[in-house]
C-alpha cells in the first residue's frame, strides 16, 4: 500500500484560502477545511496549532497579494498614483471576499477616518510620489493622498459588493476628476497661506 500523500502547511493553507473566496472568512472552520482537503481535522492541526492561525494566514496572504498588485501599479511606468487606484478596484473586482476581509471588515480600524492615508505599509512612499508629481507640500499629499483614496475605497467596495460593474475606463475618469479637483484646491490652499 503507497503511503498517504502528506498534507503540507501550504496545501492546508491553499484549501482554506479556496474556501475563503467562495464562501467567506465565517466559512474556515476546521470540518469544512478539512472536507475540501478531503481528510480528516488532523492535517490541518498538525500545520496550524489552532484555526485562529490559520486565519491569520489567510489574512496575510491576502496582504500579500494586495501589496503585489500595488507595487507592481505602482512600478508600472504609467501614472503609478492612478495605477494604484485602478490597481485597487481590479483587486476588489478579482479577489471580492479577500478585499473585503482586508478592507469592509472590523480589521481595518481607525480613531478617526483621516488616519488611514499614512498608516499602511507603503504608504509614505505613495505620499512622497504625489509631492514630487504635484509639488505639494507633504501635509498637502497626504490631504490629496486621503481623498483619493477615500473615492477609489467607495468604488471599489461597490465593485467587490457587486453594487456596481464600474469598469476600468469609468473609474479612471473619476478618479482623473477627484484628482484633478482636489489639487486645485489643495493648491489654492496653499497659496492664501
Amino acid at each position: 500500500m503507497p503511503p498517504k500523500p502528506k498534507v503540507t502547511r501550504g496545501i492546508v493553507l491553499e484549501a482554506a484560502l479556496e474556501l475563503m473566496r467562495e464562501e467567506g472568512m465565517d466559512a474556515i472552520n476546521a470540518r469544512n477545511v478539512a472536507k475540501k482537503l478531503g481528510t480528516s481535522t488532523q492535517p490541518i492541526f498538525s500545520q496550524f496549532s489552532s484555526m485562529e492561525e490559520l486565519r491569520e494566514a489567510i489574512c496575510a496572504y491576502a496582504e500579500h497579494l494586495y501589496n503585489t498588485a500595488m507595487l507592481a501599479a505602482m512600478q508600472s511606468g504609467d501614472n503609478g498614483f492612478l495605477a494604484m487606484g485602478l490597481a485597487y478596484i481590479r483587486f476588489a473586482r478579482t479577489e471580492k471576499r479577500l478585499f473585503q476581509l482586508l478592507f469592509m471588515s472590523n480589521r481595518l480600524q481607525q480613531e478617526k477616518v483621516t488616519e488611514i492615508a499614512g498608516t499602511t505599509e507603503g504608504d509614505d512612499q505613495v505620499i512622497a510620489m504625489i509631492g514630487s508629481m504635484t509639488g505639494l507640500s507633504a501635509d498637502q499629499a497626504r490631504k490629496l493622498y486621503a481623498g483619493i483614496w477615500f473615492t477609489t475605497h467607495g468604488i471599489a467596495s461597490l465593485v467587490a459588493t457587486n453594487s456596481s460593474a464600474m469598469d476600468d475606463e469609468e473609474a479612471q475618469a473619476v478618479l482623473g476628476g477627484v484628482f484633478k479637483g482636489l489639487l486645485a484646491t489643495l493648491k489654492r490652499e496653499g497659496e492664501e497661506l
